[in-house]
């Protein structure tokens, strides 16, 4: 079993630089030396895990939100709506539609997203809403199909 006992400076009178290590098992002394490269790679180990200390590199923006047209007749229900509400609109391809405000929420992001159910029948689809900034615009949903039971 080994113990160490001191490392003294390399203009030390003595043991000249080397480190003290004491074997206790057999009572004996040993020096070993400490070599100028040894020194050198330690340095330049330790000089690259300074570097590590800075500031973490910026991670890219969140994409935003792709702005929905001013016209379109969804958002603007989904912006004015309650969670339950229903109404007939225009789509943009000039059908009309039932559209039925399935549920508001606040996002991880920390926007207000609101869900659209449009349609009806077969032909029901879900459309995300989340406010971005003044205005409202179509939001990418997290998870395909929803990921949450509809009522």
């Amino acid at each position: 079993m080994r113990n160490t006992l001191a490392v003294a400076s390399r203009f030390a009178r003595g043991n000249r630089g080397h480190l003290i290590v004491m074997n206790i098992a057999s009572g004996t002394i040993a020096l070993h030396a400490l070599t100028g490269r040894a020194c050198i790679v330690a340095a330049l180990l330790l000089g690259g895990c300074t570097q590590l200390t800075g500031t973490p590199a910026p991670m890219a923006a969140a994409p935003m939100p792709v702005a929905a047209a001013p016209m379109d007749a969804v958002v603007a229900f989904a912006a004015s709506a309650r969670p339950g509400s229903e109404a007939t609109v225009t789509l943009d391809s000039g059908r009309s539609a039932r559209v039925r405000l399935l549920r508001a929420y606040n996002a991880a992001s920390g926007r207000e997203c609101r869900e659209v159910l449009v349609g009806g029948g077969i032909e029901e689809r879900s459309r995300l809403v989340c406010q971005a900034g003044d205005q409202w615009a179509d939001a990418r949903p997290l998870l395909r199909g929803g990921g949450m039971q509809r009522p």
